[in-house]
């Protein structure tokens, strides 16, 4: 996916020197509540992270344009034997409640729609009303419910999946 500028926010591929900014919100568990994966413990975890996504390019970085910090990432990725792509997206706790989620999806969505991509979809825990909010205001609508785990498979999620489909 190319750079995407919006309003406030640039969306861009990930960059190394973008690591203190990830860890920030990688390493908040408030941050990771509800997502599949474990806090990263130190610094060196993200950055090989970040080398993973630098490489993959699904994954993009959600720098906010006035001062240049990473304030998230987004990433809109193909579903194996499933026309469907999963948009995902997290946030730094400082930044929440102030629209850049929602501005970051819609931009992300809006360049996918051009680029041909009609149908996608999203999940989210049924306690995180406020990721839910931002998949409406995007247009999702929930179509199921199902559950997830973080990866070592020991805490489960109910979760909303939702969908969007373009004509």
């Amino acid at each position: 996916m190319e750079t995407i500028t919006t309003e406030r926010l640039i969306i861009r591929q990930f960059r190394e020197t973008d690591a203190e900014d990830v860890f920030e919100l990688r390493s908040d568990p408030e941050v990771n509540r509800f997502m599949p994966y474990p806090c990263d413990a130190d610094i060196s975890e993200t950055r090989l992270r970040i080398g993973e996504w630098m490489e993959k390019k699904y994954r993009m970085a959600i720098e906010l344009r006035e001062s240049g910090k990473v304030i998230g990432d987004i990433s809109l990725s193909p579903r194996n034997g499933d026309k469907l792509v999963e948009l995902g997206y997290n946030l730094n706790r400082s930044f929440w409640g102030k629209g850049y989620a929602t501005e970051a999806a819609r931009a992300v969505i809006q360049q996918a729609v051009s680029d041909g991509i009609r149908d996608f979809m999203a999940y989210y825990a049924k306690e995180n009303g406020a990721s839910g909010r931002v998949l409406e205001k995007c247009g999702f609508v929930p179509e199921y419910t199902g559950q997830y785990s973080r990866d070592n498979g020991k805490e489960v999620f109910e979760a909303v999946i939702s969908e969007l489909h373009i004509k």
